[in-house]
């Protein structure tokens, strides 16, 4: 996935696809893009990009956190309130389940050494 396909998915969730057009065709459309995917990327533990046409290496779980980021702070951008609420609450519930890690639990006894 590129950083364009973020900002296509969320501006496709927000409804804002078919007013805007293409975001590649809106250069402020493309520069607010990269500008928001490089502030949720550190926020999910990933490095940033430099073009919306570098691919994105991170996990699946990773990945809609971000497209969901993205359509929360796009829909700030835009002064859609209530939808970047709802955005956001969507936003930290996957964000929780993308940075929660799954670590094995070693069952360890003390061992006793007699002598």
């Amino acid at each position: 996935m590129t950083g364009y396909d973020v900002i296509k998915r969320a501006m496709h969730l927000l409804g804002y696809s078919g007013q805007e057009g293409d975001p590649s065709e809106s250069n402020s459309t493309a520069l607010k893009g990269l500008e928001i995917i490089n502030q949720l990327l550190p926020d999910l533990n990933c490095n940033g990009i430099f073009s919306l046409l570098d691919s994105l290496e991170i996990p699946k779980a990773k990945e809609e956190a971000l497209i969901y980021g993205a359509a929360m702070l796009l829909a700030l951008t835009e002064g859609d309130a209530n939808k970047n609420h709802l955005f956001a609450e969507m936003y930290n519930a996957k964000r929780a389940t993308a940075l929660a890690e799954i670590s094995g639990v070693k069952d360890t006894l003390p061992k006793v050494i007699t002598g």
